[in-house]
């Protein structure tokens, strides 16, 4: 972003300031309030520089903002792997956006997701997105790989032609989701720096630092559980966006990890109840709610289930 947005001649620092982004505090700010402060700064570069496509700036360099994961990157074999590895660990380079590849009926898709915040997202957040995606690949492989189509989810702008111009294939807007299809014989394209023991090294690096940061998909939903069950019976499409994933990438993800979204909810759920029957004095109604149940004969079961006791019986021996 900050490339783009010094190519167009912008005082990065101020704009970001304007935006009421600090970068120093960002590991400490709400994944809304980060998500909203960037949609700012893009909303006023738009509005300084007058031109609705900045969001489709070449970046100088597609890799210079990934860090370890620029080797991770630079060291697979194929285009698919990297992809693959990029997909696992975006949330390292990038709390408020993460990209998926699937393959369907023989079709190969890339989606981005960006957290949603109190404000809309803008369009030139996934035109730059995936802008560096696309020209990450062409310098990786050094091959001119173009997408089959994009369905972009912003509306569509009055010099539509721009954007099918950038990424040389029609473009979709006002889609459900942001999703590149991709040429599956493009994904099996070699990367001529591969060397296989640097990625296992920059794959173990990547992995630990991503644990450091409860970076499993299931330790993020945990955590987010945690902090969030006491709002009301948790539904995976909230999660997913909490997260900032596709409902279906965090159903996979999920899966891969050996569980589930309602497997996760079920233990949360068990454990806060255990720690509220030992540690608290309050009641079963009140558990309930705090545990994010709708109704106080749901907790009843759910307890008989996981403690073979009723809630009340809990309260006293406890």
């Amino acid at each position: 972003m900050k490339d783009a947005f010094t190519q167009r001649g912008l005082d990065v620092d101020a704009l970001l300031a304007e935006a009421g982004v600090d970068l120093s505090q960002a590991e400490e700010l709400d994944l809304a309030e980060l998500t909203d402060g960037f949609s700012r700064a893009w909303e006023i570069a738009v509005a300084k520089t007058g031109d609705p496509a900045i969001g489709l700036t070449v970046p100088t360099h597609p890799l210079n903002s990934l860090g370890v994961l620029s080797h991770v990157v630079l060291s697979a074999p194929t285009v698919q792997h990297a992809l693959a590895s990029l997909s696992r660990f975006t949330h390292l380079v990038s709390p408020t956006a993460t990209i998926d590849l699937h393959t369907e009926n023989g079709r190969s898709f890339l989606t981005l997701s960006i957290a949603s915040g109190r404000r809309p997202v803008p369009s030139q957040r996934y035109d730059f997105y995936c802008t560096v995606l696309l020209h990450g690949i062409r310098w990786v492989t050094g091959r001119e790989v173009r997408p089959i189509a994009f369905q972009h989810p912003g509306p569509e702008p009055a010099d539509a032609h721009r954007w099918a111009e950038a990424f040389g294939c029609p473009v979709q807007f006002n889609a459900p989701l942001c999703q590149v299809e991709i040429n599956t014989a493009d994904l099996a394209l070699p990367i001529p720096t591969a060397d296989q023991t640097v990625a296992d090294l920059c794959e173990r690096i990547a992995t630990q630092i991503a644990e450091q940061q409860g970076g499993s998909v299931s330790i993020r939903v945990r955590q987010a559980l945690m902090k969030h069950l006491s709002k009301g019976d948790p539904r995976r499409e909230t999660m997913a966006s909490m997260l900032c994933m596709s409902e279906r990438t965090l159903q996979r993800r999920l899966t891969e990890e050996g569980t589930s979204f309602a497997e996760l909810v079920d233990e949360v759920r068990r454990e806060l109840a255990q720690r509220y029957f030992q540690h608290s004095d309050c009641s079963p109604t009140e558990i309930t709610f705090a545990l994010g149940f709708s109704d106080p004969s749901n907790f009843y079961r759910a307890c008989k289930r996981w403690f073979g006791r009723s809630p009340s019986t809990m309260r006293c021996t406890n």
